[in-house]
């Protein structure tokens, strides 16, 4: 190893060595949020004037302010300030962003996502560091290696024909996957067999709608998530339709009855919806030379960074692609008000993944979605208690309340007020251990100088 070599690793150790050494609290450590204003996410009330104490972990009390003695709890002061149950990405791809993401998330609120496509053996390991506190990150939960027809990454696994798929199916469930994975381009006989045997096995099936299956066929059917509002308008509505006709297209269909017949359809089979629009938002972007550099892209691995700019070297987008592009993403937050006026259940992803933002995508997400025509109370629930109830983990997550996990986000803002002031942070709670103003700053320290050798 070079000078500069051992100049960044002695950099990050003492990033890593001054972290550890002030502003984290242990699980085991008491923690009293004083004098708080708790916002219930279930109704939109706000409730001031609490006292929330953790103990071990989890949420032991929320209680009238002062009511009770602290003990040896560690006081954090909530006057002026409102918490919130963390957040969730549902739609994260953590072996492409690598590790210089997982503390960047929860520096930003995120203490839970769902990895939809990764290194399971990386996964697994980033999981078990995380729950014995020997790595800062998000809860993780595991979906994948991705069914598909066609392998167009290192991440996606072709069975090879129905009956295999439905063993990949047992194996995915030996090896303890939350949920299965289908992408596009899975053969319509496979996606049919894998529907059938993740049911067997317990499973729910999420992803992309398969080329040769139409959305409405997808939701009778049972797969129970549907991921990107794009995937509606892949396969079947698609075919003949080159990327500039494909917006007008959207309009049109949009001005017809379908969509109502559509997601009238979702809701009567319960289908939810994760639209990722902030991921295919911020694609638009990244392709078009217009956009000003955002300094946040330092917290991106710069070996994905390199790729990108390589391929779009290679191939460049003309103004007219550009243009249409940027139709067509801003046509996705039209449909997905169409599904939220609806009654369509959805939950924040972002596709975070590669050369695209992560954490920041989340909060972008919570903003789109608000201009999708949702309130900022029921943005701020699809990025909490709809995961957690989509997800089964109602019982731990979701909202601020005893006996729940204690993974927390403390504002300087009311976010039922707007929505952006999920992005005022004082401080966050993941797992029960306390990141206050310090800590977080050194989080993204550490994040910006492993995305920087990443």
């Amino acid at each position: 190893m070079g000078f500069a070599g051992k100049a960044a690793v002695a950099a990050i150790a003492s990033v890593l060595l001054a972290f550890g050494a002030a502003a984290v609290a242990t699980p085991a450590q008491p923690l009293r949020i004083a004098n708080v204003t708790v916002v219930d996410v279930k109704t939109g009330a706000l409730l001031p004037h609490r006292d929330v104490d953790i103990r071990e972990g989890r949420i032991a009390a929320v209680l009238p302010a002062a009511s009770t003695a602290a003990g040896h709890a560690r006081i954090v002061q909530g006057r002026g300030k409102y918490l919130i149950p963390g957040l969730w990405d549902c739609h994260v791809h953590l072996s492409w962003t690598t590790d210089s993401a997982l503390p960047l998330l929860v520096a930003l609120g995120v203490t839970d996502v769902r990895d939809v496509g990764s290194s399971f053996s990386q996964i697994e390991a980033w999981r078990a560091r995380i729950a014995a506190g020997d790595q800062v990150g998000p809860r993780i939960m595991r979906v994948g290696p991705i069914l598909n027809g066609k392998e167009f990454n290192q991440y996606q696994f072709v069975p090879g024909s129905a009956e295999a798929a439905r063993g990949a199916v047992r194996l995915l469930k030996w090896l303890g996957v939350d949920e299965i994975k289908v992408h596009r381009r899975i053969p319509r006989e496979w996606y049919f067999a894998v529907l059938d045997e993740a049911k067997k096995q317990g499973l729910k099936v999420v992803g992309h709608i398969p080329v040769d299956v139409a959305p409405a066929e997808a939701s009778e059917s049972g797969q129970y998530m549907i991921e990107h509002t794009e995937t509606l308008f892949e396969g079947t509505f698609a075919a003949g339709l080159s990327d500039l006709q494909l917006p007008g297209a959207i309009r049109a269909w949009l001005a017809t009855n379908q969509p109502e017949a559509l997601f009238a359809t979702f809701v009567r089979n319960g289908t939810w919806v994760d639209p990722t629009l902030s991921g295919y938002l911020e694609v638009a972007d990244l392709y078009d030379p217009r956009t000003p550099p955002d300094p946040r892209y330092r917290f991106v691995a710069q070996s994905e960074r390199k790729l990108f700019r390589d391929q779009l070297s290679a191939h460049p987008f003309s103004a007219e692609q550009v243009r249409a592009l940027h139709e067509h993403m801003n046509l996705l937050v039209d449909v997905t008000r169409r599904m939220h006026q609806a009654g369509v259940r959805l939950v924040t992803g972002t596709d975070a993944a590669g050369a695209r933002l992560v954490g920041f995508s989340l909060q972008a997400e919570l903003v789109d979605l608000v201009r999708a025509g949702l309130t900022p109370l029921q943005s701020l629930q699809a990025a909490t208690l709809n995961p957690a109830i989509a997800f089964g983990r109602a019982a731990d997550l979701g909202s601020v309340e005893p006996g729940k996990l204690a993974d927390l986000v403390l504002l300087d803002a009311n976010p039922v007020a707007h929505i952006e002031n999920t992005q005022k942070i004082a401080a966050v709670v993941a797992a029960g251990r306390l990141y206050d103003r310090p800590a977080i700053k050194r989080l993204m320290m550490l994040s910006e100088q492993l995305a920087a050798k990443n």
